[in-house]
């Protein structure tokens, strides 16, 4: 059985201790967006709802919050380009939960959908939000390595680990997900991490969508790789790139695209480090300059600003969020002067900036159920903690993300 990315990190800690931005002038405040926490201390997760304050960026809960999750342990979440819904996987038993997010930031399960593989671990959406990506640590039985009979766990029939991506098309009407996309190759609804059967010794854990060109990058844990597939987006089918993996340091944590599609980030979190790459025009991950780039002590989330100017990581075992700065052309990181880091809760996992204004920055502290804030200097990247920060939540927060109000105008956002 896999154990949670969390509950591995815990171990670790435990190890351890042995822009310009166009914004239309001043308005009374008013709810800038929401903020959701998941969190996985009850059989059945919870989600911490919060609004945010226009002017401060203090968050205060949304009446009835928190709202059941609608699975056990959630782990990851996405949201759509519109902002009006948020889909939530479940790591311990499969559910993929879509929620309508409400003009007072309040949660409506909409549907609940049983992941095709086991453990699901990540989550991403492309920009156009025409399709879900769910990353599975272990994929369904394929044909192409013999069957198990019926009521045998795949697991125990196959001991080692390996994982899939799950690819559902997004109703644009209601948010609502098709049947997962059926790989050609396999005859599975789930597509292996090589292009044509799961990879054994695999642990994947962080998956990315490019904004431009049709790309999906899978960070693979127990492999120390990156697995790259082009995305048909006229019907979802996945094409594994003929040299589809690349390098990716020791023990990759998380990956990420930036807002043009031509840069790719992993932390690494046993070398603390973070490994930049340009994206080729076939694909192909070539490694920054100089990457990689020094992070704090176990690097974990990572979030960019809706400018695509700055890259902020979070830091578990530091207790922190660092700052770079993006080179617009090479793409390399470039931590501020004195590689100043940002203080948050204690043990910080996700990251989000929200997408409205871009002005202010949210993290999920897993350790000290928390949520830090901060406010996001457009100019600089600087971040300032908000009022009243960090705000509880309930025990064990696994992830953040941090939706734009739909009921307000969205002012244009600008470098």
């Amino acid at each position: 059985m896999k154990w949670s990315q969390y509950g591995r990190i815990t171990l670790a800690l435990v190890a351890s201790l042995a822009l310009g931005l166009s914004i239309t002038a001043c308005n009374p405040s008013f709810s800038l967006g929401f903020v959701y926490a998941l969190t996985a201390s009850h059989s059945v997760g919870l989600i911490n709802a919060y609004t945010i304050d226009s002017v401060s960026g203090a968050i205060t809960q949304v009446a009835n919050s928190p709202f059941p999750s609608g699975g056990e342990y959630p782990i990851a979440d996405a949201l759509d380009n519109r902002n009006k819904w948020l889909y939530v996987i479940h790591e311990m038993d499969n559910a993929v939960v879509e929620f309508a997010i409400g003009i007072d930031g309040k949660l409506y399960q909409q549907h609940t959908y049983n992941s095709p593989g086991t453990y699901p671990i990540a989550v991403a959406i492309d920009p156009q939000s025409k399709f879900l990506f769910v990353l599975d640590s272990f994929a369904p039985k394929f044909n192409t390595i013999g069957a198990v009979a019926p009521n045998v766990n795949p697991i125990a029939a196959n001991p080692p680990t390996y994982g899939c991506v799950a690819v559902y098309p997004i109703t644009y009407a209601d948010g609502s997900l098709g049947t997962p996309i059926t790989d050609p190759v396999s005859g599975e609804s789930c597509f292996p991490l090589n292009g044509s059967q799961p990879i054994q010794g695999s642990q994947p854990i962080g998956i990315t969508a490019t904004a431009s060109a049709n790309y999906l990058y899978v960070a693979d844990q127990g492999l120390h790789t990156i697995y790259g597939y082009s995305v048909n987006y006229a019907n979802g089918v996945l094409t594994a790139m003929g040299a589809n993996n690349f390098p990716a340091g020791v023990e990759p944590s998380a990956i990420i695209s930036d807002a043009t599609g031509k840069f790719v980030y992993v932390t690494d979190q046993s070398a603390n480090q973070l490994l930049g790459y340009n994206v080729q025009a076939n694909g192909a991950l070539q490694p920054m300059p100089n990457s990689p780039f020094v992070t704090g002590k176990y690097p974990d989330g990572m979030a960019i600003d809706p400018r695509n100017l700055f890259l902020y990581v979070t830091n578990f075992n530091s207790n922190t969020v660092r700052e770079y700065t993006i080179d617009p052309t090479t793409g390399v990181p470039t931590g501020i002067p004195g590689n100043l880091s940002y203080g948050t809760g204690t043990g910080p996992t996700c990251i989000s900036v929200e997408s409205a204004y871009g002005r202010f920055v949210y993290v999920s502290n897993y350790l000290d159920s928390s949520v830090s804030g901060f406010e996001l200097d457009p100019q600089t990247g600087a971040l300032v903690q908000i009022l009243d920060s960090p705000a509880a939540t309930n025990k064990d927060p696994t992830c953040v993300a941090a939706a734009a109000n739909a009921t307000h105008p969205v002012p244009s956002v600008t470098p």
